[in-house]
C-alpha cells in the first residue's frame, strides 16, 4: 500500500529532527512501528497508519 506523498514528507522531516526513532511498515504498510534506544531502554510505538503513528511520536517528542 503507498503511503500518500505527505505522509511521506512528514515521516522525512520527523526523522530528520528525531534520528534517534526507527520507523517501519509492516504487513505491507497495514501497520507501523517506530523504535528508539536509549541505551538500556527500548520504546517501541505501533500503529495502524503512518498518520497516527506520527500523531503519537509527536506527542511523546513534545511531552520530553
Amino acid at each position: 500500500m503507498a503511503v500518500p506523498y505527505e505522509l511521506e514528507v512528514r515521516h522525512q522531516r520527523f526523522i530528520q529532527a528525531h534520528p534517534q526513532w526507527s520507523i517501519h511498515g509492516q504487513d505491507e504498510g497495514r501497520h507501523f512501528t517506530a523504535e528508539k534506544n536509549d541505551g538500556t531502554w527500548r520504546h517501541i510505538v505501533t500503529q495502524t497508519s503512518l498518520k497516527t503513528l506520527l500523531d503519537r511520536l509527536d506527542e511523546i517528542e513534545a511531552s520530553r
